[in-house]
């Protein structure tokens, strides 16, 4: 019998009986459930080049060109000489070899990653790995949070906030939105302004955290509007 429990314990027939016989109960950790895979690397110096997750094993790691790629249960990780790309693997739709040697990749949200390698060989020993790596899974439970939930019971409050980090934004998100503006020529000096009304997306749960409204509307006026708009759902710029 197993149950997910924090600690370790076996209870033998003689330990709770007071007889001799087999082993009959075992308390396991949730963690136990998911054990990491077997690492494959294709250089034994070659060392994984992000920080993992709790229950997150790095199953593949090798070489691309000018690059190192890995694949853990969780993501698709190549690191560049002056870039990253780091994602998640259910966010990939498809990938192929193309032109023998490079790797294509589909996103969900459209994004397209290129990935080369120095032989075909390489190339396709990575494609069956990635393919396998992004198939459906067979059970609800070899989705990866699983694995992070389980693994994540009974932790510390240090390794909890060893990745609290990763739940934050980095700059290329926050930045994005002003970014966006620029691109599309709003002007912000004399026609539109940025609010900070919904921050924490205290007026409208479904809306991002700023919204591009009038220079001459108050966040006040917006407060009034929301009022009596279905969900708060006010009136914002989306696209130019």
């Amino acid at each position: 019998m197993n149950m997910s429990l924090p600690g370790r314990v076996s209870c033998s027939m003689l330990n709770c009986f007071g007889e001799e016989g087999p082993p009959s109960l075992e308390y396991i950790q949730a963690k136990d459930l998911f054990p990491p895979k077997e690492l494959v690397k294709e250089e034994e110096s070659l060392q994984v080049p992000f920080t993992v997750l709790q229950g997150e094993g790095v199953e593949y790691l090798g070489h691309a060109n000018d690059a190192v790629i890995a694949i853990s249960n969780y993501r698709l990780h190549i690191k560049f000489k002056d870039s990253v790309i780091n994602v998640p693997l259910r966010m990939m739709e498809s990938v192929e070899c193309r032109d023998m040697f490079q790797l294509h990749i589909v996103c969900k949200d459209s994004k397209v990653i290129r990935c080369h390698f120095s032989t075909f060989k390489q190339c396709q020993e990575w494609l069956k790995r990635l393919t396998r790596a992004i198939a459906r899974p067979a059970k609800p439970e070899d989705l990866f949070a699983f694995a992070y939930h389980a693994w994540c019971l009974g932790v510390c409050v240090d390794e909890e906030d060893q990745h609290a980090h990763l739940c934050r934004p980095g700059d290329h998100v926050r930045y994005r939105f002003e970014m966006e503006l620029v691109r599309m020529g709003f002007d912000l000096q004399n026609v539109w302004r940025v609010s900070d009304i919904n921050n924490n997306y205290k007026l409208c749960s479904s809306y991002p955290q700023k919204l591009l409204v009038p220079v001459w509307i108050t966040d006040k006026e917006l407060e009034n509007v929301a009022s009596f708009r279905s969900w708060k759902r006010i009136p914002v710029v989306v696209y130019r």
